[in-house]
Protein backbone atom coordinates (compact mmCIF):
# COMPACT_ATOMS: atom_id res chain seq x y z
CA UNK A 1 0.00 0.00 0.00
CA UNK A 2 2.81 2.38 0.66
CA UNK A 3 4.68 1.72 -2.34
CA UNK A 4 1.23 2.26 -4.53
CA UNK A 5 1.19 5.47 -2.68
CA UNK A 6 5.01 6.78 -2.82
CA UNK A 7 4.47 5.53 -6.88
CA UNK A 8 1.03 7.86 -6.83
CA UNK A 9 3.45 11.33 -5.60
CA UNK A 10 6.08 10.77 -8.07
CA UNK A 11 3.86 10.68 -10.94
CA UNK A 12 1.81 13.75 -10.13
CA UNK A 13 5.21 15.76 -9.16
CA UNK A 14 6.98 14.50 -12.97
CA UNK A 15 2.99 15.59 -14.17
CA UNK A 16 3.28 18.92 -12.27
CA UNK A 17 6.58 19.62 -13.56
CA UNK A 18 6.14 18.77 -17.12
CA UNK A 19 3.18 20.78 -16.90
CA UNK A 20 5.19 24.18 -15.81
CA UNK A 21 8.33 23.62 -18.30
CA UNK A 22 5.44 23.80 -21.43
CA UNK A 23 3.83 26.53 -19.71
CA UNK A 24 7.15 28.57 -19.38
CA UNK A 25 8.08 27.37 -22.40
CA UNK A 26 4.93 28.87 -23.86
CA UNK A 27 4.35 31.71 -22.19
CA UNK A 28 4.39 35.31 -23.92
CA UNK A 29 6.93 37.58 -22.32
CA UNK A 30 5.28 40.41 -20.73
CA UNK A 31 6.82 44.17 -21.81
CA UNK A 32 6.50 46.91 -18.93
CA UNK A 33 6.57 50.29 -20.67
CA UNK A 34 7.19 53.87 -18.46
CA UNK A 35 5.78 56.82 -21.00
CA UNK A 36 5.37 60.57 -20.93
CA UNK A 37 2.95 62.84 -22.42
CA UNK A 38 4.06 64.74 -25.53
CA UNK A 39 3.21 68.01 -24.51
CA UNK A 40 4.29 71.67 -25.42
CA UNK A 41 6.02 73.88 -23.73
CA UNK A 42 9.11 76.80 -23.89
CA UNK A 43 12.67 75.45 -24.69
CA UNK A 44 15.91 77.06 -23.47
CA UNK A 45 19.56 76.80 -24.30
CA UNK A 46 22.06 78.35 -21.64
CA UNK A 47 25.70 79.00 -21.37
CA UNK A 48 26.66 78.98 -17.82
CA UNK A 49 29.76 81.39 -16.56
CA UNK A 50 30.79 82.71 -13.14
CA UNK A 51 31.87 86.46 -12.92
CA UNK A 52 32.06 89.49 -10.58
CA UNK A 53 30.36 92.80 -10.10
CA UNK A 54 32.45 95.79 -11.87
CA UNK A 55 32.04 99.31 -12.98
CA UNK A 56 31.42 100.55 -16.49
CA UNK A 57 34.94 101.73 -16.22
CA UNK A 58 38.00 101.41 -13.88
CA UNK A 59 41.07 103.49 -13.91
CA UNK A 60 44.60 102.58 -13.02
CA UNK A 61 46.44 105.54 -12.10
CA UNK A 62 49.79 105.80 -12.25
CA UNK A 63 52.53 108.38 -12.63
CA UNK A 64 54.70 108.50 -16.04
CA UNK A 65 58.02 108.78 -14.47
CA UNK A 66 59.49 107.44 -11.60
CA UNK A 67 60.32 108.16 -8.20
CA UNK A 68 59.67 108.65 -4.11
CA UNK A 69 55.73 108.76 -3.73
CA UNK A 70 55.42 112.44 -1.44
CA UNK A 71 51.53 112.63 -1.01
CA UNK A 72 48.55 110.49 -1.44
CA UNK A 73 45.17 113.10 -0.45
CA UNK A 74 42.34 110.05 -0.95
CA UNK A 75 41.78 107.08 0.64
CA UNK A 76 39.78 103.39 -0.39
CA UNK A 77 36.06 104.45 -0.27
CA UNK A 78 36.73 107.90 -0.72
CA UNK A 79 35.01 109.99 -4.32
CA UNK A 80 36.83 111.70 -6.35
CA UNK A 81 35.93 114.60 -9.13
CA UNK A 82 37.25 114.62 -12.75
CA UNK A 83 40.91 116.35 -12.74
CA UNK A 84 41.02 116.12 -8.58
CA UNK A 85 44.90 115.96 -7.62
CA UNK A 86 45.40 112.69 -5.96
CA UNK A 87 48.67 111.91 -5.52
CA UNK A 88 52.95 113.59 -5.77
CA UNK A 89 56.40 112.06 -6.35
CA UNK A 90 58.83 114.87 -4.51
CA UNK A 91 60.17 117.25 -6.71
CA UNK A 92 63.11 118.55 -4.90
CA UNK A 93 65.65 116.74 -7.21
CA UNK A 94 63.80 117.68 -10.36
CA UNK A 95 63.66 121.36 -8.97
CA UNK A 96 67.38 121.52 -8.49
CA UNK A 97 68.50 120.02 -11.47
CA UNK A 98 66.09 122.33 -13.41
CA UNK A 99 67.57 125.54 -11.89
CA UNK A 100 71.07 123.86 -12.72
CA UNK A 101 70.12 123.58 -16.37
CA UNK A 102 68.58 127.17 -16.40
CA UNK A 103 71.40 128.58 -15.45
CA UNK A 104 73.96 126.86 -17.49
CA UNK A 105 71.78 128.12 -20.55
CA UNK A 106 71.92 131.76 -19.67
CA UNK A 107 75.44 131.34 -19.20
CA UNK A 108 75.78 129.44 -23.25
CA UNK A 109 73.23 132.07 -24.47
CA UNK A 110 75.94 135.03 -22.71
CA UNK A 111 79.13 133.28 -24.54
CA UNK A 112 76.96 133.79 -27.60
CA UNK A 113 76.29 137.33 -27.50
CA UNK A 114 79.95 137.56 -26.46
CA UNK A 115 80.91 135.34 -29.96
CA UNK A 116 78.92 138.15 -32.20
CA UNK A 117 80.45 141.46 -30.87
CA UNK A 118 83.84 139.73 -31.54
CA UNK A 119 83.19 138.53 -34.95
CA UNK A 120 86.59 138.84 -35.99
CA UNK A 121 88.16 136.17 -33.74
CA UNK A 122 85.48 133.24 -33.81
CA UNK A 123 84.44 131.38 -37.32
CA UNK A 124 80.60 131.02 -38.78
CA UNK A 125 80.81 127.69 -37.35
CA UNK A 126 81.90 128.02 -34.07
CA UNK A 127 78.60 130.74 -33.33
CA UNK A 128 76.34 127.86 -35.16
CA UNK A 129 77.82 125.14 -32.74
CA UNK A 130 77.19 127.00 -29.98
CA UNK A 131 73.27 127.92 -31.28
CA UNK A 132 72.83 124.19 -31.44
CA UNK A 133 74.23 123.48 -27.77
CA UNK A 134 71.44 126.33 -26.62
CA UNK A 135 68.82 124.62 -28.54
CA UNK A 136 69.49 121.17 -27.06
CA UNK A 137 69.81 122.35 -23.51
CA UNK A 138 66.70 123.98 -23.98
CA UNK A 139 64.83 121.02 -25.01
CA UNK A 140 66.15 119.51 -22.01
CA UNK A 141 64.78 122.06 -19.85
CA UNK A 142 61.03 121.90 -21.82
CA UNK A 143 61.95 117.71 -20.85
CA UNK A 144 62.75 118.94 -17.21
CA UNK A 145 59.19 120.85 -16.44
CA UNK A 146 57.38 118.23 -18.49
CA UNK A 147 58.68 115.54 -15.95
CA UNK A 148 58.04 118.44 -12.81
CA UNK A 149 54.33 118.39 -14.26
CA UNK A 150 53.82 114.83 -14.06
CA UNK A 151 54.62 114.33 -10.84
CA UNK A 152 51.34 115.52 -10.25
CA UNK A 153 48.59 112.59 -10.46
CA UNK A 154 45.08 113.75 -11.82
CA UNK A 155 42.28 111.48 -11.69
CA UNK A 156 40.51 111.31 -15.03
CA UNK A 157 36.91 110.23 -13.97
CA UNK A 158 34.85 110.69 -11.42
CA UNK A 159 33.97 107.99 -9.28
CA UNK A 160 35.39 106.20 -5.77
CA UNK A 161 38.92 104.91 -4.96
CA UNK A 162 38.30 100.79 -4.70
CA UNK A 163 42.30 100.15 -4.50
CA UNK A 164 45.61 102.37 -3.22
CA UNK A 165 48.38 100.28 -3.80
CA UNK A 166 51.36 102.74 -2.96
CA UNK A 167 52.03 104.13 0.28
CA UNK A 168 53.80 107.75 0.73
CA UNK A 169 57.52 107.01 0.52
CA UNK A 170 57.35 104.10 -1.45
CA UNK A 171 58.77 104.20 -4.92
CA UNK A 172 57.15 104.17 -7.86
CA UNK A 173 58.13 102.83 -11.56
CA UNK A 174 58.22 103.74 -14.68
CA UNK A 175 58.65 101.52 -17.42
CA UNK A 176 58.39 101.62 -20.99
CA UNK A 177 58.10 97.90 -21.45
CA UNK A 178 55.96 96.80 -18.90
CA UNK A 179 53.28 98.00 -16.76
CA UNK A 180 53.82 101.07 -14.57
CA UNK A 181 53.62 100.84 -10.83
CA UNK A 182 49.47 101.58 -10.58
CA UNK A 183 49.14 103.73 -7.30
CA UNK A 184 45.25 104.30 -7.23
CA UNK A 185 42.18 102.26 -8.99
CA UNK A 186 39.45 104.52 -9.25
CA UNK A 187 35.92 102.99 -10.48
CA UNK A 188 33.86 105.35 -12.49
CA UNK A 189 30.37 106.52 -11.01
CA UNK A 190 27.64 104.61 -13.07
CA UNK A 191 25.36 101.36 -12.72
CA UNK A 192 27.57 98.11 -11.89
CA UNK A 193 27.70 95.37 -14.73
CA UNK A 194 28.83 91.40 -14.19
CA UNK A 195 31.97 90.45 -16.44
CA UNK A 196 32.41 86.85 -17.45
CA UNK A 197 34.60 84.78 -18.96
CA UNK A 198 33.28 82.69 -21.49
CA UNK A 199 34.99 79.97 -22.73
CA UNK A 200 36.02 79.24 -26.66
CA UNK A 201 33.73 76.55 -27.30
CA UNK A 202 30.54 78.79 -26.08
CA UNK A 203 31.80 82.03 -27.80
CA UNK A 204 30.07 81.45 -30.91
CA UNK A 205 26.53 80.85 -29.54
CA UNK A 206 26.77 84.15 -27.27
CA UNK A 207 25.32 87.70 -29.05
CA UNK A 208 24.19 90.95 -28.08
CA UNK A 209 20.94 91.53 -26.66
CA UNK A 210 20.86 88.46 -25.25
CA UNK A 211 18.80 87.76 -21.70
CA UNK A 212 20.42 86.12 -18.72
CA UNK A 213 19.61 85.27 -15.27
CA UNK A 214 22.43 85.79 -12.70
CA UNK A 215 22.27 85.03 -8.89
CA UNK A 216 24.97 85.84 -6.23
CA UNK A 217 26.89 84.06 -3.71
CA UNK A 218 26.18 86.15 -1.91
CA UNK A 219 22.43 86.34 -1.47
CA UNK A 220 20.73 84.47 0.76
CA UNK A 221 19.55 82.39 -1.84
CA UNK A 222 21.10 80.89 -5.14
CA UNK A 223 17.20 80.73 -6.26
CA UNK A 224 17.21 84.67 -6.89
CA UNK A 225 18.30 85.45 -9.79
CA UNK A 226 18.45 89.46 -11.49
CA UNK A 227 17.95 90.10 -15.27
CA UNK A 228 20.53 90.96 -16.76
CA UNK A 229 21.42 91.64 -20.99
CA UNK A 230 24.47 90.83 -23.17
CA UNK A 231 26.19 94.44 -24.22
CA UNK A 232 29.63 93.82 -25.03
CA UNK A 233 31.79 90.58 -26.11
CA UNK A 234 36.01 91.83 -26.46
CA UNK A 235 36.97 90.59 -29.84
CA UNK A 236 40.34 89.25 -28.13
CA UNK A 237 40.58 86.08 -26.03
CA UNK A 238 42.56 85.76 -22.66
CA UNK A 239 44.47 82.58 -21.94
CA UNK A 240 43.43 81.57 -18.42
CA UNK A 241 45.21 77.95 -16.92
CA UNK A 242 45.87 77.31 -21.05
CA UNK A 243 42.61 77.72 -21.90
CA UNK A 244 41.12 80.36 -24.45
CA UNK A 245 37.92 82.73 -23.17
CA UNK A 246 36.14 85.88 -24.18
CA UNK A 247 35.16 88.28 -21.86
CA UNK A 248 31.74 89.22 -21.96
CA UNK A 249 30.06 91.99 -20.46
CA UNK A 250 26.32 91.96 -18.95
CA UNK A 251 24.22 95.22 -17.37
CA UNK A 252 21.29 94.71 -15.12
CA UNK A 253 17.91 95.45 -16.39
CA UNK A 254 16.98 97.16 -13.11
CA UNK A 255 19.60 98.39 -10.22
CA UNK A 256 20.44 96.45 -6.98
CA UNK A 257 21.36 98.84 -4.05
CA UNK A 258 23.00 94.87 -2.80
CA UNK A 259 25.65 94.71 -5.21
CA UNK A 260 28.74 95.55 -4.44
CA UNK A 261 31.82 95.89 -6.64
CA UNK A 262 33.87 92.26 -6.51
CA UNK A 263 30.94 89.85 -5.44
CA UNK A 264 30.74 86.67 -7.62
CA UNK A 265 28.39 85.93 -10.17
CA UNK A 266 27.00 82.85 -11.41
CA UNK A 267 25.12 83.94 -15.07
CA UNK A 268 23.44 81.89 -17.04
CA UNK A 269 23.16 83.09 -20.86
CA UNK A 270 20.07 82.49 -22.43
CA UNK A 271 21.06 81.78 -26.50
CA UNK A 272 18.71 80.22 -27.60
CA UNK A 273 15.04 80.08 -26.81
CA UNK A 274 11.68 77.97 -28.58
CA UNK A 275 8.67 78.97 -27.39
CA UNK A 276 5.09 77.02 -27.06
CA UNK A 277 6.95 73.60 -28.73
CA UNK A 278 6.26 70.07 -28.87
CA UNK A 279 8.76 68.43 -27.04
CA UNK A 280 9.91 64.84 -25.73
CA UNK A 281 12.61 63.85 -23.08
CA UNK A 282 15.93 63.60 -25.10
CA UNK A 283 16.17 59.57 -23.84
CA UNK A 284 13.33 58.83 -25.56
CA UNK A 285 14.76 59.57 -28.98
CA UNK A 286 16.28 57.03 -30.54
CA UNK A 287 18.73 56.78 -34.18
CA UNK A 288 18.00 54.37 -36.62
CA UNK A 289 20.57 54.76 -39.88
CA UNK A 290 20.22 58.49 -39.03
CA UNK A 291 16.90 59.07 -38.60
CA UNK A 292 15.60 60.31 -35.51
CA UNK A 293 12.48 58.26 -34.05
CA UNK A 294 10.17 57.13 -30.65
CA UNK A 295 8.50 54.57 -30.30
CA UNK A 296 4.68 55.45 -29.33
CA UNK A 297 2.67 53.47 -26.81
CA UNK A 298 -0.44 52.23 -28.85
CA UNK A 299 -4.12 52.67 -26.89
CA UNK A 300 -4.08 48.78 -25.94
CA UNK A 301 -1.02 49.56 -23.90
CA UNK A 302 0.72 46.73 -25.06
CA UNK A 303 2.35 47.46 -28.31
CA UNK A 304 4.14 50.20 -29.40
CA UNK A 305 4.86 51.73 -32.88
CA UNK A 306 7.57 53.61 -34.48
CA UNK A 307 7.53 57.03 -34.94
CA UNK A 308 10.15 59.04 -37.04
CA UNK A 309 10.55 62.89 -36.26
CA UNK A 310 12.39 65.82 -36.88
CA UNK A 311 14.27 67.30 -33.75
CA UNK A 312 15.18 70.88 -33.10
CA UNK A 313 16.60 72.98 -30.22
CA UNK A 314 17.76 70.35 -27.34
CA UNK A 315 17.37 72.35 -24.24
CA UNK A 316 18.88 72.39 -20.92
CA UNK A 317 16.32 70.59 -18.75
CA UNK A 318 16.69 66.85 -20.64
CA UNK A 319 14.14 67.77 -23.30
CA UNK A 320 14.66 68.04 -27.04
CA UNK A 321 12.57 70.38 -29.40
CA UNK A 322 10.22 67.90 -32.11
CA UNK A 323 9.60 69.75 -34.83
CA UNK A 324 7.61 67.81 -36.93
CA UNK A 325 6.34 64.16 -36.57
CA UNK A 326 4.58 64.54 -33.24
CA UNK A 327 1.79 67.07 -32.35
CA UNK A 328 1.38 66.39 -28.80
CA UNK A 329 -0.55 64.23 -26.10
CA UNK A 330 1.29 60.74 -27.49
CA UNK A 331 2.66 58.41 -25.06
CA UNK A 332 6.00 58.08 -25.95
CA UNK A 333 8.30 55.41 -24.56
CA UNK A 334 11.16 56.18 -22.54
CA UNK A 335 11.83 53.03 -20.63
CA UNK A 336 10.77 49.32 -21.47
CA UNK A 337 11.04 45.94 -19.46
CA UNK A 338 10.72 42.41 -20.08
CA UNK A 339 9.03 40.06 -17.36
Amino acid sequence: MFKKKKTYIITLLIVAMAGGAYYYKNKKPVVTYTTQKVEKGNLVRTVSVTGEIMTPVEADLSFKISGQVESISVNVGDRVAVGQQVATIDKGIMLSQLAQAQYEVDIQKQNLIDMDRKEDIYSHFQKEAQMNQIAKAEEDIKQMKTNIDEAVLFSPIAGTVIKRNVEVGEMTIANAVTENTSVLTIASDGDLQTRVNVPESDILNVKLGQKAKVSLDAFPSLDEKLDAEVFEIEPSSTVIQDVVYYKVKLKFTAPDARLKIGMSTNVDINTEEHNNVVMVPTRAVKNDNGRAYVEILNSDGQTTKKVNIQTGLKGDDGMIEVASGLVGGEKVVILSSVQ
